[in-house]
């Protein structure tokens, strides 16, 4: 018996990928015998990908199979991952039953339903009624979410939870993380002790509860909970994200990176393998960080979920352990759509300095890093920059190469990863008696920065307050502290003066890129609630 309205089944537009036109047909047929008469097709993932960016679909209908270079959960990954379905998209992934426990257990962004082929009308009919039914009865609380509105969507998990109990186990899952998100840890603790007091085998609510003891400070506790869902279930993959986040922070490198290889092991995925090459350059195990890196490359071929920066991090690799051939061979092999990034070509030409200074070659050394720096455009990104860092020491320029790291710390001198990476240029090039006074002092300015403009905040200038935080971003506008400092102190600006409008544009713009450096972020997601409360305030008086 359908649950939710034919006529909300039958408005629904959708979209079918399959490179086969006979079973695209195919799957058009059976969603017309529902109703559905707003129906795309694409054949290949770039097509796909022209249809989501050309519109919002309500159902997408993607076979598993779509060819050599991207499969239909490496076209989801791309989606997820850039932000291009909405929260009310429903995917539907279609694969054949032969293939379906490898797809199931393999995917890390997992699709809102798998289908077993053939499909039928009936069989669409009911998951696309199941799905929408959950949909519908979570709509109060995803309507809070898209206006960030963390404590409302908690609210609102309770209120559902009243009159859809079906869905508990959704909705105590989503409370739970908002409440660790807002550190309202103790409430986060007792839903999922509601949680394990209904199974006391659920490894998300043990997961949820080590996550509460990692937010306490309580890491010690917090391993012993996510060992003992390992021992439970071997394959939960959250649970090694969470073991190495512990390891890192007690300050055991080599554990953390042991972690995720058991991780990758498990879903030997690209992005898994990313994880562990970046983890295994870090601690310098070099050996480990090609193998991660080769195996990311031969995995993401061709395919959307390929990224520049990991043949540029492995051609580093290469130079790093003295075989400049195998670098210049793959920096040469680097896609055309590639080369039309001004970020991609600095990095390129940077690594490729490098190898040409191995090699004896001095002038194409120089050529190559005046080639680098043109490109930068004075603002490389980090990769870039920490790559000419090595190139400018490597060819002698000395001070070149200090501001280079300088500048690095500067655009987020908040991010520990980046600090690591910097100091670990210097030390490679020989120049670790620099790096106090580079990274720590590149640091300091940053800090002091904010200061000032707290400074001026609280000396009643506050106009000489925001100006001096603006200019600061024009240099870093990625620098999370600097950001963090400008959304506070225009929020404050608006408390005492009022409402205006281009610093409403402004905090928007500051706390959607944090969002997307830091998500999560319990200070940002205040921030929204304050500016969204300020803004509706000062409509209801005017």
């Amino acid at each position: 018996m359908t649950l939710v309205p034919f006529s909300r089944i039958s408005s629904l537009r959708s979209l079918i990928i399959d490179d086969m036109p006979s079973m695209r047909q195919n799957i058009r047929m059976h969603l017309g015998q529902l109703g559905i008469t707003k129906v795309d097709q694409a054949g290949t993932p770039d097509e796909a990908i022209r249809f989501v960016e050309a519109a919002a679909y309500d159902l997408i209908v993607c076979d598993y199979n779509l060819n050599r270079e991207t499969n239909g959960q490496q076209l989801l990954e791309f989606f997820r991952t850039q932000h291009m379905l909405p929260p009310t998209t429903m995917f539907i992934m279609v694969t054949a039953e032969s293939g379906y426990n490898l797809v199931a257990s393999a995917a890390e962004f997992q699709p809102d339903a798998y289908m077993l082929k053939p499909l039928t009308a009936s069989k669409l009919a009911e998951r696309i009624d199941r799905l929408l039914e959950k949909q519908n009865a979570l709509l109060p609380i995803n309507e809070k979410l898209k206006r960030k509105d963390q404590a409302g969507a908690i609210v609102e998990c309770d209120n559902v939870l009243k009159i859809a109990p079906k869905w508990i186990v959704d909705i105590l899952k989503t409370k739970g993380s908002l409440l660790i998100e807002l550190r309202r840890i103790e409430e986060a603790r007792a839903v999922y002790a509601q949680a394990l007091e209904m199974r006391d085998d659920l490894v998300w609510a043990k997961v949820g509860m080590a996550r509460c003891n990692i937010v306490a400070g309580q890491l010690d506790d917090a391993k012993v909970l996510v060992q003992d869902v390992l021992a439970q279930n071997a394959q939960y993959i959250e649970a090694y994200d969470l073991l190495a986040q512990i390891e890192e922070a007690q300050g055991n490198q080599s554990e953390a990176l042991d972690a995720l290889s058991r991780s990758s092991e498990i879903i030997p995925s690209a992005r898994r393998s990313r994880l562990v090459g970046d983890a295994a350059y870090r601690v310098g195990d070099l050996e480990q960080a090609k193998e991660a890196f080769g195996k990311v490359l031969k995995h993401t071929k061709g395919s959307l979920t390929a990224q520049p920066s990991d043949l540029l991090t492995l051609a580093q690799v290469h130079v790093d352990t003295g075989d400049f051939d195998a670098a210049l061979t793959l920096l040469s092999s680097a896609p055309k759509r590639y080369a039309e990034s001004k970020m991609f070509a600095s990095a390129q030409s940077a690594v490729a300095a490098q190898a040409h200074v191995q090699r004896g070659d001095m002038i194409s050394a120089e050529k190559s890093f005046e080639s680098a720096m043109e490109a930068a455009g004075g603002v490389p990104s980090e990769m870039a920059t920490l790559a000419l860092a090595r190139a400018a020491f490597s060819i002698g320029r000395e001070d070149e190469g200090a501001n280079l790291i300088s500048l690095a710390v500067k655009s987020d001198h908040e991010n520990k990863t980046l600090l690591t990476l910097a100091r670990k240029v210097l030390i490679d090039c020989g120049r670790e008696n620099m790096a106090d006074e580079l990274v720590d002092g590149a640091v300091k300015q940053c800090m002091a920065i904010i200061a000032e403009a707290n400074a001026l905040m609280r000396s009643a200038k506050p106009d000489e307050s925001l100006v001096k935080l603006e200019e600061a971003l024009h240099s870093m506008p990625e620098n999370t502290g600097v950001l963090m400092a400008a959304a506070q102190l225009h929020l404050l600006w608006m408390s005492q003066r009022g409402i205006n409008q281009e610093y409403v544009k402004r905090v928007n713009r500051y706390l959607n890129t944090l969002d997307r450096l830091i998500p999560g972020n319990d200070r940002v997601s205040k921030m929204h609630k304050f500016l969204r409360e300020a803004v509706a305030k000062a409509a209801q008086k005017s």
